[in-house]
């Protein structure tokens, strides 16, 4: 009797969005020769590739739509963007592989002209690479500059880190995490998987953006975490100050982590109440 087929054991991947996170662009770029690569960007790929994750570009190109360029120049712009990041962090291979959307529904090329299930907010390409690299998208990541990457990872179910450091924009995110560029992105992702199989984050977000800059309010919520993971016996990994969002991480899962913060913005709002305002601190 022949024994059953083996699958494949799912690895977990970062997919990264290209303009505005790995290179300086914040439009449509079909030319290779001006790419350039931006600061911290090969650390950040060499830490996550130490950590064993799969990389992935998840790419919106309407410039093909628009007819600034053909899909042949986002091809050749990628293999040198390979070729780039391979001789700056030091490996054979970087990336891999290059997924990207060059449709969009304002275009001015027929062939292009329509809405498709890659083109982000949309996970399409996320879920391609799923299956084409047996990738464990519940232990992957997304990340990008833009509120679409947030949307497209969190409907794959994968956690979230939105690049940016304007305040306004960073209090009106939906993502997991916020971080100024890829090389803090990638610290937030490896860390604590060195210390736990099974890590919980949640975010608490500030009803105001200027809530959170109260110094008095800060320590007060880093005691009252250190408190209630002391009471409970959760360990608590990390816990984060962002414009107008507290993360909190520990070890247990995200089910762990969510009664946690339950009860930690609680016993943050009973104080604020009676030291601050009378409405609560915290948004919805």
């Amino acid at each position: 009797m022949s024994s059953p087929s083996r699958q494949p054991a799912l690895r977990p991947a970062v997919f990264l969005d290209r303009d505005g996170t790995l290179i300086d662009n914040a439009g449509d770029l079909g030319d290779p020769d001006q790419l350039q690569i931006l600061p911290g960007v090969p650390q950040a790929l060499r830490l996550l590739l130490d950590h064993n994750f799969m990389l992935f570009v998840a790419t919106n190109q309407g410039g093909v739509a628009r007819g600034k360029y053909n899909e042949d120049a986002v091809t050749r712009t990628h293999a040198r963007l390979e070729r780039m990041l391979c001789e700056q962090v030091g490996a054979p291979h970087v990336i891999t592989e290059y997924y990207y959307c060059p449709f969009h529904p304002q275009g001015t090329v027929q062939n292009y002209r329509r809405e498709h299930e890659w083109r982000k907010p949309a996970p399409g390409m996320l879920f391609a690479a799923a299956l084409a690299h047996a990738i464990d998208l519940e232990k992957s990541w997304m990340v990008g500059d833009q509120e679409r990457d947030v949307l497209a990872g969190a409907a794959a179910q994968c956690r979230t880190i939105l690049l940016c450091s304007d305040r306004d924009q960073a209090a009106a995110s939906a993502s997991d995490f916020v971080e100024k560029d890829l090389l803090n992105a990638a610290r937030r992702i490896t860390a604590p998987i060195l210390h736990a199989t099974a890590v919980g984050a949640v975010a608490l977000h500030a009803r105001r953006s200027d809530i959170l800059l109260d110094a008095m309010f800060q320590e007060t919520i880093k005691s009252m975490a250190l408190a209630l993971a002391q009471k409970t016996g959760i360990q608590l990994l990390q816990l984060d100050f962002h414009a107008s969002n507290v993360t909190v991480m520990v070890a247990g899962g995200e089910v762990i982590a969510l009664g946690f913060v339950t009860e930690l913005r609680r016993d943050t709002e009973r104080w604020w109440r009676s030291h601050r305002a009378a409405e609560s601190p915290w948004g919805s």
